[in-house]
C-alpha cells in the first residue's frame, strides 16, 4: 500500500475533549468493515469458516471476498495482495447527512478527500463512498448503505451470532510511532472521542495507546505505539453469547491456531473477557463478549497502566515476536513513516 500521508494542516497535538466536532456527527459512525490485502487467500477462507465460523464468502467485482457477521452483506473483506495487512477500515455514517458534514470537515482542513469509484463502491456493496487516508496511510473509507444480505445469518460456531447493529463490529487496533497526529486526526477530523489513554510497561517494552469511540462502543478504534511492523496489531469480534467464547478459544487450541493472549478480562470500563489468537497474515484477531457501553456525551478520557483485570497471559511466541520486532526497530532507528 502507497504512503500517502495526508496534508496534516490541523494542529497534530491531542485534542482535550471526547466531544465530536461541531460537524453533527457525534455517535453517528460506526466501524462497519475491515479490508485486508493477504498471501494466501485460501488459508484465510478456512479461517474465516473453521475458527471464526461465518458462512461462505461472497463474491465481489473486484475479486475480493466478503464474509457476513450479520444482516449486511460483508464485514470482512479479504482480497489477494503482498502486504499481509490492513488494507482498509470502513466506517459507516448514518445517513448522508453525516457522510457530508465529515467531508466537508476534512476539506476544510485540507485532508484529501476523494469520491469512490462505481467499481469500488460495488465492491465494498454501500450505495457511497468517499477515501481519505490518516496520517500513517492507512485508507479510511466513509461510506452510506451496506448491502443487506438475503437470508438471516447463522452459525453453527456462534449460536448467539455477534454483536453489532448500529454500533459496527468490534473495533480494530492499528499501530503508529505518531500517536499525537494519529489522534488529532480520528478525533480532529473525524471526529472521534477518547475512552482512555493507556501507558504501560511490558517488560523492558513500554508501551502507550489510545482508545477511541464514535458510538456507545468503549473504542471502535485503537492506536498503540509498539515494536510490530503490522499497521494491524489486531481486529476484535464481539460475540452475544460468552459461552460462545469459550468453544471458540477450545476450537482455536484444537485446529492448532497459534494463540497470543489466553482467556482474560481488560478491566472497567471495557470489561471484555476475550482470547487472542494469530490470523494467517500474522496480525492478530481477538474474540470476546461482555463488553461495557459508555455514554459519549461528556464523556472524560480516563488514565490506565493495565491492559486486563486477570488471564490475557501471552504466549511464549506473542514474547519472542515483541523482542524480535523490539530489536529490529532498535537496530534501524525509529521510522516517521509507515509505508
Amino acid at each position: 500500500m502507497p504512503d500517502s500521508p495526508v496534508n496534516a494542516s490541523f494542529s497534530s497535538s491531542p485534542t482535550s475533549t471526547s466531544a465530536m466536532p461541531a460537524n453533527g456527527t457525534a455517535c453517528r459512525l460506526a466501524l462497519g468493515y475491515l479490508v485486508f490485502a493477504v498471501r494466501k487467500p485460501l488459508r484465510w477462507e478456512r479461517f474465516c469458516h473453521d475458527m471464526l465460523g461465518l458462512p461462505e464468502a461472497v463474491a465481489n467485482p473486484d475479486g475480493s471476498r466478503g464474509y457476513r457477521m450479520d444482516g449486511a452483506m460483508q464485514r470482512l473483506i479479504v482480497a489477494e495482495g503482498p502486504e499481509d495487512d490492513l488494507a482498509a477500515m470502513g466506517l459507516i455514517c448514518e445517513d448522508d447527512t453525516v457522510l457530508d458534514a465529515l467531508a466537508a470537515r476534512l476539506r476544510q482542513i485540507q485532508i484529501p478527500v476523494e469520491e469512490g469509484s462505481e467499481a469500488l463502491r460495488a465492491s465494498r456493496r454501500v450505495q457511497r463512498l468517499l477515501v481519505t487516508r490518516d496520517p500513517d496511510g492507512n485508507a479510511v473509507e466513509l461510506a452510506v448503505g451496506m448491502e443487506a444480505a438475503p437470508a438471516p445469518f447463522t452459525s453453527t460456531a456462534f449460536r448467539g451470532g455477534f454483536h453489532t447493529g448500529r454500533l459496527g463490529i468490534g473495533h480494530a487496533v492499528l499501530v503508529s510511532h505518531r500517536l499525537e497526529a494519529m489522534e488529532a486526526f480520528y478525533t480532529g477530523a473525524l471526529g472521534f472521542g477518547v475512552s482512555e489513554r493507556l501507558a504501560t510497561r511490558v517488560g523492558p517494552m513500554h508501551i502507550k495507546g489510545i482508545f477511541l469511540h464514535c458510538n456507545e462502543r468503549h473504542h471502535s478504534v485503537a492506536i498503540f505505539d509498539m515494536p510490530l511492523q503490522k499497521r494491524l496489531q489486531h481486529f476484535m469480534l464481539q460475540a452475544e453469547d460468552l459461552c460462545d467464547v469459550g468453544m471458540a478459544f477450545e476450537r482455536a487450541k484444537l485446529g492448532k491456531v497459534p494463540i497470543s493472549l489466553n482467556l482474560g478480562q481488560h478491566p472497567h470500563p471495557d470489561g471484555t473477557i476475550s482470547f487472542y489468537g494469530m490470523t494467517p497474515s500474522g496480525f492478530d484477531f481477538e474474540i470476546g463478549a461482555g463488553c461495557h457501553e459508555i455514554e459519549p456525551q461528556g464523556w472524560q478520557p480516563l488514565h490506565t497502566t493495565v491492559t486486563s483485570s486477570w488471564g490475557h497471559k501471552p504466549s511464549l511466541r506473542l514474547q519472542m515476536k515483541m523482542a524480535a520486532n523490539m530489536l529490529a526497530n532498535a537496530i534501524k532507528g525509529p521510522s516517521k513513516t509507515k509505508s
